[in-house]
């Protein structure tokens, strides 16, 4: 295993992505029904620095962790899909990636986890919550208080959540932190949960969408959670995914968080950007424009 991270400051806060995994869509219209090719036109350098043809065909989505380290904690945001899980999904399977080892060659070991921030209950951002310990699934991080949507606990422990294909995720991954007293409910109007650390309700996603504010002495970021899968919606933010639930409120909460990320000057954190997953939207004539750092 190697892997080289790059690290963002954000003031006190360093920033670093650990990936878990891959996936692609091919052909782009599987994740975004919408698409059209004309909006890659002259976007080469913004939209795929690595390489734009694979855009025509492939959109690729990464799945990772964003690690925070303050002056004094460590924190995880977003965990993944996770080692071992029977999923419906080809893509979420029975994985067997070596996560934990690659949290440990960025510095972090499970034990030093003081936070997991969770921006939503989906499959591919709770799933190294636990792991299987004498055939029990149990908190990966032991010590660790785990932030959870409270919107997204009363879905799933709700009849229609509980009827759910993907029940099975909030059963192994989910429930039991909650069951080891762990969780930390954060409600649906957001807010503050550790200093300069700030849940913002988005959803239209999923019921239980949050984004995450980061403000650190003059600068901010924004851990976006799933508001935007590819950086084509900077320019065209009335697409939304096949996975988003409400597709008004969806394109609603992009474009606000989309004239936040601008108007801060904020640092754009994405679940799933390919590339860094990281970078800048600026204000346009034609609306915004975006650039991978």
């Amino acid at each position: 295993m190697s892997e080289t991270f790059k690290t963002y400051r954000i003031g006190d806060l360093l920033v670093t992505r650990v990936t878990e995994t891959l996936i692609d869509f091919t052909p782009p219209e599987r994740l975004f029904p919408n698409w059209d090719e004309a909006v890659i036109e002259d976007r080469e350098d913004r939209l795929a620095p690595s390489g734009l043809d694979s855009l025509r065909k492939t959109i690729r989505t990464s799945v990772h962790t964003w690690v925070l380290k303050t002056p004094d904690h460590t924190i995880l945001v977003d965990t993944g899909i996770g080692n071992g899980k029977a999923r419906a999904s080809a893509y979420f399977n029975q994985l067997h990636t070596p996560y934990l080892e690659k949290l440990q060659a960025a510095g972090v070991v499970p034990e030093g986890v003081d936070y997991v921030l969770l921006t939503h209950i989906h499959t591919d951002h709770v799933g190294w919550n636990t792991t299987l310990v004498d055939g029990l699934w149990r908190p990966t991080f032991a010590n660790a208080t785990y932030f959870v949507p409270r919107s997204g606990i009363e879905y799933f422990s709700s009849a229609a959540g509980r009827s759910k294909p993907n029940y099975d995720m909030y059963r192994d991954s989910v429930l039991p932190v909650v069951e080891a007293g762990q969780a930390q409910m954060v409600g649906p109007e957001g807010g503050e949960v550790l200093p300069g650390i700030v849940y913002q309700p988005t959803p239209g996603h999923s019921v239980d969408h949050m984004s995450i504010t980061l403000t650190s002495g003059n600068e901010e970021g924004l851990l976006a959670g799933d508001i935007m899968h590819n950086p084509v919606q900077v320019y065209r933010p009335q697409w939304n995914s096949i996975f988003c639930a409400t597709a008004e409120e969806a394109v609603r909460s992009r474009e606000r968080m989309l004239a936040l990320c601008a108007d801060r000057r904020a640092i754009y954190l994405s679940s799933h950007f390919a590339e860094t997953s990281a970078g800048r939207i600026t204000r346009t004539d034609q609306g915004y424009d975006w650039r991978f750092e």
